[in-house]
This record gives C-alpha cells, structure tokens and sequence, in this order.
C-alpha cells in the first residue's frame, strides 16, 4: 500500500512534468505566433535617391532610381549577398525587386530575414 508521502511526491513529479511540457509547448507556440504575426511589410522612407535593382547586389539589373522621400514597402531583408551588405526585398514587386539598405535610416530591428536558416 502506498505511503501519504509515496503519493505526495509522485503527484509532485508528476505536476513538474506536466508544467514543463506545458511550458515548452507554450514556449514553441509563442514563437509560431510571434512568426504568424509578423507584418506582411514595414513602410521605409529612403533618405537619398536609391536605386533598385532586380537581386540583392549592384551588378544586378538595374530597374529604376526612386527620388529621395519615396517610402516603400520593405517585405523582408538579407544579408545573404556577394557582399555580405543588407539587403531588402520590396514587398509585391513583379519583378522581385531589391533596395540596399544604407539609402534608409539605420534600423535597430530590421525587417524579418528574407532567407532564414
């Protein structure tokens, strides 16, 4: 027959496990959720006449110069380039279209990464 203490710590063992797979499956879905919401694109003014260009790099196809002020919508960004310079991806552009990111203000969270993994 089990003991009041036998049962006491392994209704407590118990309770630690469950509360930890909770915590981890809270934890994984937090971060789905943090994924999910992320926003489609962030609005960015360029602070000089900036030009863009059909891949991440400035021997690329060039497709035109936007005017200094023009705010675009930044879909995502890279440093995945010949470089290693950010790099970002202007969102629904046929075609795809790439913008450097020293035409804009310095960002302390740029936008999600293009490429992840």
């Amino acid at each position: 027959m089990a003991t009041p203490q036998s049962v006491l710590t392994k209704t407590a063992v118990l309770g630690a496990a469950l509360a930890l797979a909770g915590l981890t499956a809270s934890s994984a879905q937090a971060q789905e959720a943090t994924a999910a919401a992320a926003p489609a694109y962030v609005n960015l003014t360029t602070l000089e006449s900036s030009p863009i260009y059909a891949e991440p790099t400035s021997s690329s196809t060039k497709y035109r110069t936007e005017p200094r002020g023009t705010t675009l919508r930044i879909q995502c960004s890279t440093t995945k380039t010949p470089s290693g310079a950010r790099w970002f991806r202007i969102y629904n552009s046929q075609p795809t279209s790439w913008v450097w990111s020293g035409h804009f203000q310095s960002l302390v969270n740029p936008p999600k990464e293009c490429f992840p993994g």
